[in-house]
């Protein structure tokens, strides 16, 4: 039987990104089907850096019948879990054809289509709107599920047809399974500060409007009413951490899969955590979150709002064996790590983002500071263009296809696991030997070989405005054990911090994961070819920070000695290189970012110049003669490659070179551009 998956629609959005990640984390295999309307790709690229691994998307929108059914033609799936809506209450009241529209005929469009495949499990999305005003009733106060529904807004109404909906459906064929999830104040946002709610325009809930009010968005805060009979005079709310309502979406789903095989189900269960909090309650755990008291003002009562609203979750306790395990303080501090972290959702100015290529998933990404433009793709972490004031500075192409041609000479990538060169095709550590791939000459792993990290797809990126106005975007990649054979499943990270001062700096960090291994052998860099505003690089005036450079043999291998230039000043004019230049001989570092910055060396023309600066030990100067690509040709461009020597796995300087688990390899590289 092929695997099989589950179907989470509206996966790019708030609850929906969270509920991907816990099911992933508990060995669910996912597939996303979202039409983004009110939520952003970039959430899946970041749920697939959290996960570590790719996660099928399909922009799709559910109204789509064609479109969806292809959606379970392509994967096997097996169950359902339904979160795509328009969910904003005020936003339903003004176009209420809209919401029945999207929610509901959205919703009928997919029960066909599952019904059509013979998918029979969904767990539905609902809401507590679906109760309207429960405190119309004696004793429904926390409420239970056998509370009257009387939804009192479009919004809410929506979600109780769908509820009856899928009622009927069951009704007709008791072999569907069917779990309704009514939630109450979903708050917080993932702990890593990576995803979290991304409102678009004038939030419509406490905590989001309260968040934005700390970063500067929104004036203060407007409290509706301090005259409720509450101990603070404000009302009274059941506020959850939406990490434990994912966990009720998961625990709901397991209860479903358990049934008996012949046995169907409708059920409905709160999810909410059976404890009032006042908005003052909120206000002050998340002023101390912040640090500091924000700015409020009471204002009358807004119509519609009661005093209580709060969940009675005991058949959740019991049934599903579900409890909300965060308070409000986890959430009010992870909503402001998320806040601070992305203070504008996941929009920023100075960077977009296109399609680049068939691959799924795989986009160039864009930052431009002020004329300081760099793009980079998830295909080889690798830098495509960088640009200072229309001029063009590195080598690369326009389409997917030449990076994925065996004839591309590294342009821009991310190389590894090892960059440079291993001789002999293979190393020893720890007695142990590993063969790796040889992809040049006779006996030589070159750049980690030939489908090494240059080519492969990059998780990400997570896209960061920093402190100083840089803009960062990290990516990472899990390469498996035995990869081109080197050992041990590697996980890297490659972080590219695009600064207004017209400097490109890369932070590498990799660590051993899981349990298929405990060392490697590893080296990287970034192979960028750079080109300073003429045709050919032999007018370039150089100046290097060193003269010592390793010896080397017909093989391009080492031979032991130490060489030195005549001069660290000059011009390329007609010289070749292709050499690794020594600057830290001493160094046994693993992780040499603690180190600071060093000048490797500075290249200028008539135009512009380069600073190459880094933390690393050695470079490699390679002046491109081997350049026959396109429309490049020899000594188009200039590669600089700090990293560690070449070779160094199978010599004296293999401390430096091999990571075991539990270490941390790091490195940094800096480009200043002028």
């Amino acid at each position: 039987m092929s695997e099989q998956y589950i179907l989470v629609t509206g996966g790019a959005g708030y609850i929906g990104s969270h509920t991907v990640i816990e099911l992933i984390q508990n060995g669910y295999k996912v597939v996303i089907v979202d039409n983004l309307i009110n939520s952003s790709f970039d959430a899946v690229s970041r749920i697939e850096f959290i996960v570590g691994e790719k996660v099928p998307f399909f922009n799709v929108d559910l109204k789509d019948e064609k479109s969806l059914t292809k959606v379970f033609e392509t994967y096997s799936i097996k169950s359902v879990i339904h979160f795509a809506a328009l969910k904003a209450v005020g936003e339903s009241t003004k176009i209420p054809l809209d919401y029945y529209d999207n929610n509901v005929n959205g919703t009928i469009t997919l029960l066909k289509v599952m019904n059509n495949v013979n998918v029979k499990t969904i767990v539905f999305s609902s809401s507590a709107t679906v109760y309207g005003d429960a405190t119309r009733f004696e004793n429904m106060i926390p409420i239970p599920e056998h509370c009257p529904n009387d939804p009192t807004n479009p919004y809410g109404k929506t979600k109780y047809v769908i509820e009856q909906i899928i009622h009927d459906l069951y009704n007709s064929d008791p072999e569907w399974r069917a779990a309704i999830l009514r939630y109450f104040n979903p708050i917080g946002a993932h702990p890593s500060g990576l995803i979290g709610e991304d409102p678009l325009g004038i939030p419509n809930n406490l905590l989001p409007y309260l968040a934005q009010v700390a970063i500067g968005r929104r004036e203060k805060l407007s409290i509706f009413g301090n005259d409720y009979n509450s101990h603070d005079g404000t009302p009274i709310r059941d506020y959850i951490h939406v990490v434990d309502l994912a966990k009720g979406h998961i625990a709901s789903l397991s209860y479903l899969n358990n049934l008996e095989s012949n046995k169907g189900l409708f059920r409905e269960w709160n999810l909410g955590t059976g404890k009032g909090s006042t908005v003052f309650d909120v206000y002050h755990a998340f002023s101390k979150a912040v640090g500091r008291d924000l700015p409020y003002e009471v204002v009358g009562r807004r119509a519609g709002d009661v005093l209580d609203l709060t969940a009675n979750p005991t058949r959740a306790n019991t049934e599903l064996e579900w409890f909300a395990e965060k308070s409000i303080e986890d959430a009010c501090k992870d909503l402001w790590r998320w806040t601070t972290k992305n203070p504008f959702g996941f929009q920023l100015d100075n960077y977009k983002w296109t399609i680049f290529g068939e691959i799924e998933g795989n986009r160039l990404h864009t930052v431009d500071l002020d004329g300081f433009k760099v793009s980079i793709t998830n295909y080889g972490a690798t830098i495509q263009n960088i640009e200072l004031n229309g001029d063009k500075l590195v080598l690369g192409f326009d389409n997917l296809e030449s990076y994925q041609s065996s004839s591309n000479p590294f342009f821009g990538a991310t190389v590894g696991r090892y960059a440079n060169r291993i001789g002999n095709g293979g190393f020893t550590i720890d007695g142990k030997s590993f063969k790796t791939e040889i992809n040049e000459s006779e006996n030589k792993t070159l750049h980690g070989g030939s489908q090494g990290f240059d080519k492969k797809q990059w998780l990400g990126p997570i896209v960061l405005k920093e402190d100083d106005n840089s803009v960062s975007l990290s990516f990472k990649y899990i390469d498996p054990n035995g990869s081109n054979g080197f050992p041990s499943d590697l996980e890297t990270i490659v972080k590219y911090i695009v600064s207004p001062k017209n400097t490109l700096t890369i932070d590498f960090e990799s660590q051993i994961v899981g349990n298929n291994g405990d060392v490697t052998a590893l080296n990287l860099t970034n192979h960028s070819y750079f080109t300073l505003g003429d045709d050919v690089i032999d007018e370039y005036q150089v100046e290097l920070s060193t003269p010592k450079y390793l010896a080397l043999d017909s093989n391009q291998l080492p031979t032991g000695e130490t060489k030195k230039l005549d001069s660290t000043s000059f011009k390329f004019g007609s010289q070749q290189f292709d050499d690794d230049f020594i600057i830290n001989e001493a160094n046994e570092l693993l992780d040499t970012r603690s180190q600071d910055l060093k000048t490797l060396v500075n290249i200028s023309s008539s135009s512009h110049s380069i600073k190459v600066s880094s933390t690393e030990p050695a470079f490699q100067l390679y002046t491109g003669d081997g350049i026959f690509v396109g429309e490049f040709k020899s000594r188009a461009g200039f590669a600089v490659e700090p990293s560690r020597p070449v070779n160094a796995i199978n010599s004296s300087n293999a401390k430096q070179v091999i990571l075991r688990k539990g270490e941390t390899y790091g490195s940094k590289i800096q480009y200043e551009f002028a």
